[in-house]
């Protein structure tokens, strides 16, 4: 599995990694940790590396991505179902930032894409403000 990380202004970390047909956002500093949301704020340098590393990511783990706006909740990446953990992990994109409560305080995962849930987040990642 491929990896990279990055850190954020508060020093959080956040690593992207990748393989076949799956993307998986973890927290990348935490032990123990009971925080269950994170904010990974970055500068607009920085989170241009993150959106493409991210894009990069995508590419390596599904052929023939297709952007496209979400039309459905199964298109839509604000809420991905962890079955391991039988609970619901969230993302959200602000400007040069990433918002994610993670599914469990057991492991540092943050969110895991699908390829449907990653097009819609690549479409949005192209127009939000970095």
């Amino acid at each position: 599995m491929k990896e990279r990380r990055f850190t954020a202004k508060d020093g959080n970390v956040l690593v992207i990694k990748n393989r076949k047909s799956a993307v998986i956002l973890e927290h990348g500093s935490l032990e123990s940790d009971s925080d269950w949301r994170f904010t990974f704020s970055f500068s607009e340098e920085a989170f241009d590396e993150v959106k493409r590393a991210i894009q990069e990511a995508a590419e390596e783990s599904w052929s023939g991505l297709t952007r496209k706006d979400a039309t459905d909740l199964g298109t839509d990446y604000y809420e991905y179902y962890d079955r391991k953990y039988d609970n619901n992990g969230y993302l959200s994109l602000e400007e040069n930032a990433l918002e994610l409560e993670r599914p469990t305080t057991e492991s540092n995962k943050l969110y895991q894409f699908n390829k449907r849930r990653m097009e819609s987040f690549l479409y949005d990642l192209e127009t939000v403000k970095a």
